[in-house]
């Protein structure tokens, strides 16, 4: 599988090659890749879902590239960036080379956007040099069945990156046992203190933040404590953009509580049409008089 893989690999620059030179019939010209990727009279099988986007961690000041390459089944992927790079080269070998893959998902690493004086060790890339890595524009992706047939798929990479939510109405406070949790939060201003690069945008490589349009939000909450529970209970929730704030039923802090656990992390993310997003993080603490003093502070 590695050397089928690697043959794909050689295979890709001649490919292009003979496209660009080769005629393209008529009923070909309608048709995705040929004519740009591939010299066809029947295009190529198509991956039912493919996107890259940019996750941006507003509070840590971290931002990551997010693929996902679902359709097939198949054996071998490769992604290609805009300008032609393989940035991306994997294979399936043994079992799984057998059995085959129908979808996956990876998040890149996600280095601070600057020098944090309480972590000085950790790498840091800038936002500016997270861009440059990933340019904006078309990113491809071919894929080879076990059978050998050619599975492609494409989507725009876009720089549109709405603002971070504000997150101030529920960040550190603290509800009363009787009362309803609510989780507000409104738009924000910016991409947060550590990844915001304000040449950017007047630079025109992105757009201004605030102008980005919301599509949805997305709430988590869960445990400051990583030990409350085994598996982990999470809330999620997704909300319309109109929408910016969600009551949290009683029920699921109270086995939390019961336990001695009352401090919450929650994340709002926004999210704009292609896909990309941003979240900020904050923590909130419910009145418990019977949990360890420890755990309320």
């Amino acid at each position: 599988m590695t050397r089928s893989i690697s043959l794909l690999a050689v295979l890709i620059p001649s490919l292009l090659i003979l496209a660009l030179l080769a005629p393209v019939s008529a009923g070909a010209q309608s048709r995705p890749y040929c004519g740009t990727l591939f010299a066809c009279d029947e295009p190529p099988e198509e991956f039912s879902e493919v996107f890259a986007i940019i996750e941006i961690n507003s509070t840590d000041g971290d931002a990551g590239f997010h693929a996902k390459y679902d359709g097939g089944p198949w054996v071998n992927v490769l992604m290609i960036d805009p300008d032609g790079n393989v940035i991306l080269d994997q294979a399936a070998a043994g079992g799984l080379g057998e059995q085959q893959i129908t979808e996956n998902f990876f998040e890149s690493a996600e280095p601070l956007c600057e020098t944090d004086p309480e972590e000085p060790d950790e790498e840091v890339v800038t936002f500016a040099e997270f861009l440059e890595r990933f340019p904006e524009g078309s990113y491809m992706f071919v894929g080879e069945s076990g059978d050998g047939e050619l599975i492609v798929g494409e989507t725009e990479f876009s720089y549109n990156i709405p603002a971070a939510p504000d997150i101030s109405a529920t960040e550190d406070v603290e509800f009363a046992a009787d009362e309803t949790v609510v989780v507000s939060w409104a738009p924000g201003s910016d991409l947060g203190e550590k990844c915001h690069d304000q040449s950017l945008i007047d630079d025109g490589i992105i757009p201004d933040p605030t102008t980005v349009e919301v599509v949805g939000w997305e709430l988590v909450i869960e445990s400051d404590n990583d030990e409350a529970s085994d598996p982990p209970r999470v809330l999620s929730v997704q909300t319309p953009p109109g929408q910016t704030s969600v009551s949290i039923p009683d029920e699921f802090f109270a086995q939390f509580l019961e336990d001695g656990f009352n401090v919450f992390k929650f994340e709002v993310g926004a999210k704009e049409e292609t896909g990309n997003q941003i979240f900020s993080e904050g923590t909130f603490t419910i009145e418990c008089p019977t949990c360890p003093e420890d755990e309320e502070e």
